[in-house]
């Protein structure tokens, strides 16, 4: 067995260096996707605890998320309203980052309660939006009504 060994060992030795090598190439190709899928996975999963979140504060700020929802009078309620819509906006950004062809039907249908404060931005105000959030802004502000509705 011996003699056996020693005569093949330069066949083993570089037979071992081609495993050897094919074990790098794997981790070179492997490992950078392994690491780009944990780090959309963790993307996945904020966005989805942001998401979590704005349900939470639309939960306990009902009043902003209703369907008809009108502009508060009050300067400490419209204060309140505009960061609900403000983080809804945030929100938007995070979610359609990941995946807008999912998310854009969600997050239009819950821009549109808000279309009158929406189309109260400025054009440059957009430019500070991703361009996913900006355009479901911009087509909500494409056909914005004639005047705020206020509350009564």
């Amino acid at each position: 067995m011996q003699g056996w060994l020693e005569r093949h060992a330069p066949v083993i030795q570089a037979g071992s260096a081609v495993a050897m090598a094919a074990a790098a190439l794997a981790a070179a190709v492997f490992v950078p996707m392994q690491i780009a899928a944990n780090e959309r996975t963790a993307r996945e999963q904020a966005a989805r605890e942001i998401y979590r979140e704005f349900l939470n504060i639309s939960i306990q700020r009902a009043e902003f998320a209703r369907s008809d929802v009108c502009l508060p009078d009050d300067p400490v309620q419209r204060a309140a309203y505009e960061s609900y819509v403000d983080y809804l906006l945030y929100t938007a950004e995070q979610v359609l980052d990941l995946s807008a062809e999912d998310w854009e039907p969600t997050i239009a249908a819950r821009l549109a309660p808000h279309q009158a404060y929406l189309c109260s931005f400025a054009a440059s105000d957009l430019d500070t939006m991703t361009a996913p959030v900006a355009g479901l802004v911009a087509e909500l502000r494409a056909d914005c009504p004639v005047a705020e509705r206020p509350c009564s």
